[in-house]
């Protein structure tokens, strides 16, 4: 069984701050590291940490920004959820599933216009997900990916963790550090715009299907 967060509350669970900056920080580790969370600015939208290296003078000397995204659902787990807890029988069965594709389109290109403003402000933002949303991605947008995520052409990093069995309790997972890896918002942004197209002859056949429908 495969276990998915579909909360980001879940990455919480372990010390993603110290592995930004353990694994994510440009040059010299930061000297008075402080996290803001929700900071939003228009044009660049919101997100939900910004770690800043603050100077003696109150100045920001750099910062990097972190978001953290899992893996939105249809439907809700919410009847089930409470039924559980009150001990009492669903009287219908709940409808729900993983909705890996709309965080793609949503999420994607967020992380292409914000490592665009990242690039402009020479800095980077790092995304914090599970193995199972990186590799939808990957799967859908074959983008160059390096190892060294402080060099400076990248401006986005994937910080990717999965779930391992916990050595402390029987039966129980833990999320663990998988990779480490970084990419341009250029790089992404070619690999989503030039992808593979699908067939013409096909998308024609659906026309004509969905011309045959009985209309409503």
């Amino acid at each position: 069984m495969k276990y998915i967060c579909v909360c980001p509350k879940r990455f919480h669970a372990v010390d993603f701050i110290d592995d930004v900056i353990r694994h994510c920080w440009p040059g010299k580790p930061p000297t008075n590291p402080r996290v803001a969370s929700e900071v939003k600015l228009k044009g660049f939208g919101t997100v939900d940490f910004v770690i800043a290296d603050i100077a003696q003078g109150g100045e920001i000397s750099n910062f990097l920004s972190v978001e953290l995204q899992a893996v939105d659902i249809t439907g809700s787990v919410m009847p089930a959820y409470t039924a559980l807890r009150e001990a009492k029988k669903l009287k219908r069965r709940p409808t729900f599933g993983l909705n890996l594709a709309n965080v793609y389109k949503r999420y994607v290109t967020q992380l292409i216009r914000k490592g665009y403003t990242c690039h402009r402000w020479k800095t980077k933002i790092v995304a914090v997900m599970q193995d199972v949303l990186f590799d939808y991605i990957c799967e859908f947008a074959e983008f160059m990916r390096s190892p060294d995520v402080k060099a400076r052409p990248v401006n986005i990093i994937f910080m990717v963790y999965r779930y391992d069995d916990d050595p402390t309790q029987v039966g129980a997972q833990q999320l663990v550090l998988s990779k480490v890896e970084g990419t341009s918002h250029a790089n992404l942004q070619q690999a989503v715009l030039y992808k593979e197209p699908p067939s013409r002859e096909d998308f024609c056949n659906q026309i004509v299907s969905a011309l045959d429908r009985p209309s409503r």
